[in-house]
């Protein structure tokens, strides 16, 4: 009968060096294949992130009034920009005064529409930020203090004390209202993009945010561009059409640039767009009284 002989613990202490070497092998694959997974996670949690973000802010300006920005609830400029949102009807008729003076118009702190409004209470102007533009695209914000029937069926006087008119009358003057004021701005310090409007206190709109570039895009008559940081002004109030180095601009585009990153993963994502302005006017001005004065 033929003897049975075991392994030797050579045989044995090699075996299992084979086995560890295996395992180990095995495992750095799986622990390298868990890390990329949760890496391309964290990519695609960045890049969502970015994308949805984007999509708020660009949407918000293409809905702003006449392609218009402003310098309130924030000073638009390279890291933080304000614009106005229409949330009513469309314009009704602005009226010259009964004196026919223009100055008088603009001196004035009251103005007349026409309405065909059975009560002014459906018109929803009382104690609301209101917008009026003439053809010429001056236009003006202010907050309506009450608003009376005068006289006649469809003229409304709307009273704005403490604010002037301060745009001329011309013809299609038009009169918006429901006006909600809103301002978007980056917070270096704390990685927040914050968002603000007349009637709401100051919310987080992104965390984690590593930057937030706004670029002010002009067209020369020739079709060129040029990026500005920040809106030209006249009068301390931002213009679509202006002068810059010399030559006559317009305000076409606002380029918004965000990024995000995830220190653990040595991740960086960036995610851009651009949002073209309505051309409203000849002129293209939009202003705003004294940082949208607020008449109780």
């Amino acid at each position: 009968m033929r003897k049975t002989s075991g392994i030797t613990l050579v045989e044995l202490l090699i075996a299992l060096g084979i086995f560890a070497t295996v395992m180990a092998l095995s495992s750095q694959g799986i622990v390298s294949g868990l890390k990329n997974q949760q890496k391309q996670e964290a990519t695609a949690a960045i890049q969502t992130k970015l994308r949805r973000v984007n999509d708020v802010v660009t949407q918000q300006l293409r809905s702003a009034v006449f392609g218009g920005i402003t310098v309130t609830p924030y000073e638009s400029g390279s890291n933080s920009i304000s614009f106005a949102l229409l949330g009513g009807s469309g314009g009704y008729p602005v009226i010259p005064h009964d004196s026919g003076n223009n100055s008088s118009f603009v001196q004035s702190a009251n103005l007349q529409i026409l309405a065909d409004v059975n009560n002014v209470s459906e018109l929803g102007l009382e104690g609301q930020q209101a917008l009026m533009i003439n053809a010429n695209g001056d236009a003006v914000i202010f907050r309506v203090g009450n608003v009376q029937k005068n006289g006649n069926e469809y003229k409304v006087r709307v009273v704005h004390p403490g604010c002037a008119n301060t745009i001329d009358y011309t013809n299609n003057t038009l009169l918006f209202g429901n006006l909600d004021t809103v301002g978007l701005r980056y917070d270096a310090n704390t990685k927040i993009l914050y968002r603000t409007t007349d009637t709401n206190d100051e919310v987080a709109l992104a965390y984690d945010i590593e930057s937030f570039n706004v670029e002010y895009i002009y067209e020369y008559d020739d079709g060129s561009t040029v990026a500005l940081d920040s809106p030209i002004l006249d009068n301390n109030f931002p213009v679509k059409k202006g002068i810059y180095d010399g030559q006559v601009v317009v305000l076409a585009r606002i380029k918004v640039s965000i990024s995000a990153s995830d220190p653990k993963y040595n991740i960086l994502r960036s995610y851009s767009n651009q949002v073209e302005l309505v051309d409203t006017s000849a002129d293209n001005r939009i202003r705003t009284l004294r940082g949208v004065t607020v008449c109780d």
